[in-house]
């Protein structure tokens, strides 16, 4: 018995001792102020993230398989589905992808110009982007493109259609001066064109080599057509007056 009332005696003179220690800190010294500790730095050239069953989730790495600083996310079944880099070209690069490893959305930026590709780049997609300051929408089918909706750096409108091969099917513009004109292609080749050049209406058809037909309707109201060789000269013209 007396042990313990030894131990509590000295233990209650300990705190005492203590207190009286903390009580002259806090009276006589004057208050410290902790700093918080400096982050500290982790260099490492690849850090894997897993979930709770131990299964690979997220991949930071400096240079990955593709030769990319980036960011790689993997589903449940271990298949990459999106991942977020910067190629060796210093190329900025978003990637979505399906259950199959197929990539059904790519958004990259090279240099000054930006692009986005919805879809399967191998068959069908489109794609948003701007060129040299020129925005536009393109669908292609099996890497060609197939429609094309721009604007030019003045903010004249385009729109074209292509054949299986890549090459102008039809085309429609409006120019600086605010005028139409639709085009008609044939293998790349212009066929027909219709629009207003001058504030005059103009139909111009084509054989395969030269355009060999042209009817015009001027503002003033006078239709005139003017048939055409081979080599551009004009054979007859028909130049009509109405009367007024």
């Amino acid at each position: 018995m007396s042990f313990h009332r030894t131990l509590l005696f000295g233990a209650l003179i300990f705190a005492s001792f203590l207190g009286g220690i903390f009580g002259q800190l806090v009276v006589a010294s004057p208050v410290v102020t902790l700093r918080a500790q400096q982050p500290q730095v982790v260099t490492a050239s690849q850090v894997n993230l897993v979930d709770t069953q131990g299964r690979l989730r997220a991949v930071l790495a400096g240079q990955d398989e593709r030769r990319m600083a980036s960011l790689s996310f993997y589903d449940s079944a271990g298949q990459l589905r999106s991942f977020i880099g910067i190629d060796e070209n210093d190329t900025p690069l978003v990637r979505l992808l399906d259950g199959s490893g197929q990539s059904r959305l790519t958004a990259l930026v090279q240099g000054s110009d930006g692009l986005v590709v919805v879809g399967d780049e191998s068959n069908q997609s489109g794609v948003l982007g701007a060129v040299g300051g020129s925005p536009f929408v393109s669908l292609f089918e099996a890497g060609r493109s197939r429609a094309r909706l721009q604007l030019s750096e003045t903010g004249s409108p385009s729109f074209g259609l292509f054949d299986s091969d890549g090459r102008q099917s039809l085309t429609m513009t409006v120019d600086s001066s605010e005028a139409p004109l639709l085009t008609l292609h044939e293998q790349g080749r212009v066929r027909a064109a219709f629009g207003v050049r001058e504030q005059t209406v103009v139909l111009n058809m084509a054989d395969a080599q030269q355009m060999r037909l042209v009817i015009g309707v001027a503002e003033d109201g006078n239709p005139s057509i003017s048939f055409l060789s081979e080599t551009g000269e004009i054979l007859q013209a028909f130049p009509l007056e109405l009367s007024r």
